[in-house]
């Protein structure tokens, strides 16, 4: 049977690692939070039709992650939880005549899962399957979220601007759904299609309501690979 000092999990190791090497952690925790704007990212833009990733220049993926400080709580949220998710087996290791005694109660096995229990770990070390579940349950908000905001944008709601593009403005009431290096996306609820247009070819964007679209009118509207996938 293995001993205590056998039983150590990936995610002990892991830590022994960044406590010998700091910089390792900075630069996993950095690699992490740009992942996770990758994702938040990705199905944002797919509320919109909007294949984001095609868009993104190489210095775009280094810093998804720090477009938003929502995702460096993200960070610190999933080692809390899977901090105070331990708890119990750790609780279990400091008390264990008393946790056996507790054993026979059905509200404390479910409680206070043994380390053995398959319902509980499914085989996995209580650690790891405590950073595994934070991580499941922290994509699962992202994508939600993600979806929720590109839904509501969708109904009309976000941020509205006028645009000035090189030959003029462009007509519509859009919203601006965010940038990267070299594109800037706008959406237009009324008639649902999506706008990308190069960053050297806006003279100007401003915070506000937008041009009310109409036909004959002065504006010019520039083409847009993703212009018609949003319709």
């Amino acid at each position: 049977m293995a001993s205590a000092s056998d039983d150590v999990s990936v995610v002990s190791r892991l830590r022994d690692v960044f406590r010998r090497e700091p910089m390792l952690l900075v630069t996993c925790s950095y690699l992490f939070v740009s992942v996770v704007g990758l994702w938040d990212l990705y199905w944002f833009y797919r509320g919109f039709d909007i294949p984001i990733l095609e868009f993104l220049q190489s210095s775009d993926y280094f810093v998804a992650g720090l477009r938003r400080p929502a995702y460096a709580g993200l960070l610190a949220w999933t080692l809390l939880v899977a901090a105070l998710s331990i708890w119990p087996q750790r609780w279990r290791m400091r008390h264990p005549e008393r946790a056996a005694r507790l054993d026979g109660r059905w509200w404390f096995r479910v409680a206070f899962p043994r380390r053995g229990d398959w319902w509980a770990y499914f085989g996995l070390h209580p650690e790891t399957m405590a950073t595994l579940t934070a991580l499941a349950v922290m994509a699962m908000l992202l994508f939600h979220h993600g979806g929720s905001r590109a839904l509501s944008i969708r109904a009309g709601g976000g941020n509205p601007v006028q645009v000035e593009g090189s030959r003029g403005s462009i007509d519509g009431d859009w919203r601006m759904l965010g940038t990267s290096s070299a594109y800037v996306f706008l959406w237009e609820p009324a008639q649902q299609r999506a706008l990308v247009l190069p960053v050297e070819s806006i003279a100007g964007i401003q915070p506000g309501g937008g041009i009310p679209a109409a036909a004959g009118e002065g504006g010019a509207t520039p083409s847009s690979p993703a212009g018609d996938q949003g319709r």
